[in-house]
Parts: C-alpha cells; sequence; structure tokens
C-alpha cells in the first residue's frame, strides 16, 4: 500500500510514519530526499496540480496545522485551500483519505483555527470520497512542543486555576497514532468524524496536578485567576514566545475541549490510556519541564544585575567616588570618563543581550577579566567579609552555562 503522508515532518506525521515501515510511505516536501515527494503544500490550490503527485498512492493522510498564522504560512492556504484542492483531486483519482482536524473544528467556531479546520472537513463530508476525519483533543506527547510548555506550567510552585474555563480531555499522542495506523491498514470508520479524546474531562489545572505526579513532583497550590486577569494575561502574549496564553488558546479553553469517550474506545478495541508521562521518562521530563522555566528566569536575574549595575553606576553611585575606583586600577584621569560611560553602556548593553540570549562568551570574559584585574589592584575587595568579588563565582558559572547551552543549540 502507497501511503502519502502531508505534515510528515510534524508531530503526528513523522509519529505515524515510523509506525507504516511495513507499507510505502512517502512525505511531501520542499527539498529532494529519498521517500519524498517535491511541492509546498501551501501553493498546491487546485486539482491539476495535485493530480501528478497522486500516481500510485492509495490513501493521504492530512496532517498539516498550523496554530498561529505567519506572512508565508496562513489557515486559509494550509487549512483550507490547499486541503480542498487535494479533495478535488482525490475524487478523479478514488484515493481515500484520512483528515486530521482538530477537536472543535467547525466553520462558525470561535477562533479562526477552529473556523479553518472546519471548512475544510465540511468540504471533505460533502465529497463523494471514502474518508475518515480525526479530532483530536489536546495531544500528549513527551517530545512535543506544547507538551514541554504545559509540563513547565505544571512544574511551577505555583499553579493557575483559571475560572470560567471549560474542561479538557487530553489524549495521548500513542493513542492517535493508533488510531490512525487503523484506520489506514483496515477502514473501520469510513465517512465517519472520530473524536479522539482521552478517558476524561477534566479542568486544565486538575490535568496539570497529574502531570506533576506523574513526573514525580508533589501537589502544587493553585491560586484562581479570574477571567479578566486571564483577558490581560492575554493581552500580553503576543510580547511572548509561548502561544500557551493567546487570545485564540484562551478562547478555546472557554469553549471547553471534550467529548464522548466511547466511539474512539471501541474503535482503538480498548480504553485511551492516560495522557501522562511514562514512569521511565518521568526522570528526564521533569528535569525539562524545570529548566523550562528556571532557564528564563536566571537570563532575567542575569540581566537585571547588568541593568541595575548599569544604574546604579550612572545615578546611585558618587561619580567621583567612582573615577577613584578607576584611578586605583591605573587608568589616568583623562580617560576616566570614557571608561566610566563606556563600562556603563556596556552593562546596559550585556543586560540586552541576557534577554537576547546572546554574547554570553563576551559576558563571561568581562566578567572574568574585571575580577582578575580588581583581585589583583584592590585585594581589599577580595579579602572582603561581605564578599563582593567572591560573588563573580557563581556569575561566571552561570555565564559558562548558558554560552554552553547556546552553542549546543546552535549546532
Amino acid at each position: 500500500m502507497r501511503i502519502l503522508i502531508l505534515g510528515g515532518t510534524g508531530l503526528i506525521g513523522s509519529a505515524l510514519a515510523s509506525q507504516l515501515s511495513s507499507h510505502d510511505v512517502c512525505t511531501l516536501s520542499r527539498s529532494r530526499a529519498p521517500n519524498t515527494i517535491y511541492g509546498d503544500f501551501a501553493q498546491l490550490r487546485s486539482a491539476e496540480v495535485w493530480l501528478p503527485l497522486l500516481d500510485g498512492v492509495d490513501v493521504v493522510v492530512n496532517a498539516v496545522g498550523i496554530f498561529n498564522e505567519s506572512p508565508s504560512q496562513t489557515f486559509s492556504d494550509l487549512h483550507v485551500n490547499a486541503p480542498i484542492a487535494l479533495f478535488a483531486a482525490c475524487e478523479q483519482t478514488s484515493v481515500r483519505v484520512i483528515q486530521v482536524s482538530a477537536l472543535g473544528a467547525a466553520p462558525d467556531a470561535v477562533t479562526a483555527y477552529w473556523r479553518s479546520k472546519g471548512q475544510a472537513d465540511a468540504v471533505l463530508c460533502a465529497s463523494s470520497l471514502n474518508w475518515s476525519i480525526i479530532r483530536p483533543s489536546l495531544i500528549y506527547a513527551a517530545n512535543g512542543r506544547s507538551s514541554r510548555a504545559l509540563c513547565s506550567i505544571a512544574s511551577l510552585l505555583l499553579l493557575a486555576d483559571l475560572q470560567g474555563c471549560g474542561d479538557v480531555q487530553p489524549v495521548h499522542l500513542d493513542d492517535v497514532i493508533a488510531l490512525l495506523v487503523r484506520l489506514i491498514e483496515a477502514p473501520v470508520a469510513q465517512r465517519q468524524i472520530i473524536n479522539v479524546v482521552g478517558p476524561a474531562a477534566m479542568p486544565l489545572s486538575q490535568w496539570w496536578q497529574q502531570l506533576r505526579q506523574a513526573m514525580a513532583m508533589r501537589p502544587a497550590v493553585t491560586i484562581k485567576v479570574l477571567p479578566w486577569m486571564q483577558q490581560l494575561a492575554s493581552a500580553m502574549a503576543k510580547y511572548l514566545p509561548s502561544s500557551l496564553l493567546s487570545r485564540d488558546s484562551l478562547a478555546m479553553l472557554r469553549a471547553g475541549n471534550c467529548a464522548d469517550v466511547q466511539p474512539f474506545a471501541e474503535l482503538l478495541g480498548r480504553a485511551p490510556k492516560a495522557a501522562l508521562p511514562a514512569a521511565d521518562e518521568a526522570a528526564a521530563i521533569r528535569r525539562t519541564a524545570q529548566l523550562g522555566w528556571m532557564l528564563p528566569m536566571l537570563r532575567i536575574a542575569l540581566a537585571l544585575v547588568w541593568f541595575l549595575t548599569a544604574a546604579v553606576s550612572l545615578w546611585g553611585w558618587p561619580r567621583d567616588e567612582s573615577y577613584a575606583l578607576l584611578g586605583e586600577v591605573g587608568i589616568p584621569s583623562s580617560l576616566q570618563a570614557l571608561m566610566f560611560y563606556g563600562s556603563v553602556a556596556m552593562d546596559a548593553a550585556f543586560g540586552l543581550a541576557c534577554l537576547l540570549n546572546i554574547a554570553w562568551r563576551w559576558q563571561l570574559l568581562l566578567v572574568l577579566f574585571y575580577s582578575v584585574v580588581i583581585a589583583i589592584a584592590m585585594p581589599q575587595f577580595l579579602l572582603h567579609p561581605f564578599g563582593p568579588l567572591l560573588k563573580n563565582v557563581p556569575i561566571l558559572a552561570l555565564l559558562l552555562m548558558f554560552d554552553q547551552l547556546s552553542n549546543t543549540r546552535q549546532k
């Protein structure tokens, strides 16, 4: 059986491909590589351009999806236009279609994401094709980006209890893939929409507590977050890298994300498993989850050290005493003003660099240079009982850590 997986590099597509090794599996890609069909999904907006790509294909699985739009990736292109053109081509070739949609998708849904998925679903339902549509709830996957973010939130010292939000019913990726394999190999649900959900619906804060328990962490204290507080947080979310607090995310949480689990369980032939980390991966996931918020916190702390040092030097400490310290390390009076203002500017620049996660090695070298010069020229600071110079030792360790982590990400 020849199976074309669209979205083969995504969470669902890549996991599905790994479970279909006994079949002839290919993916659509903008790079020419083995077992790929060359093409740009967003640009395939007519049946005519799809037809050559479907030659010899028996089943196509459309797992393409984005949660946030960008100038090059829009809901209309990826969720509506390209899929509808694909369905039209499949009608001409009798290719079976499995559409990965989303729980809550509908043409009149509350978010553009849900509406775009629902529009394509409606066209597929009205077609003459042999189709199946799966609508997963929140998906837990150990290597999933959103799952890592949710685990990081769950590992916080305090958890939010979002007032006015509906329940969620998260599902494990393993169960999503098991269903897709069944639909491909033995079409048990033809021309059906399947809501793919976990075993139980619950408030999001309860799932976070379950994630903590699975990561071998004690229950956290929860604090009630009222709707107006949620609105304020969502308004600020556009300045943050995560989309978990966006307006659309909040709207979806308020709408709820639940369904009857029984039809899904019957297709699986068993009850779906809990959307939680396995016991053998709990320690690694807990460590990654905690670092997910600890590392940004440390970066902000280092940025504050630089910014406050610049502010204290500029406004909080007598200027003549600063010049006197420069004189003690051998800076001539003619250069002291230049060195002073240059140091203030450098401190502020390195504070910004911390927030941007760059220039860690330069910061490390500067702190090391300062420490050595002061220890030699003004040993009283090295031997001071408050340890003003010795406190640079943990700062150097943190800067080295961030430098090495930055190098690892770039490789």
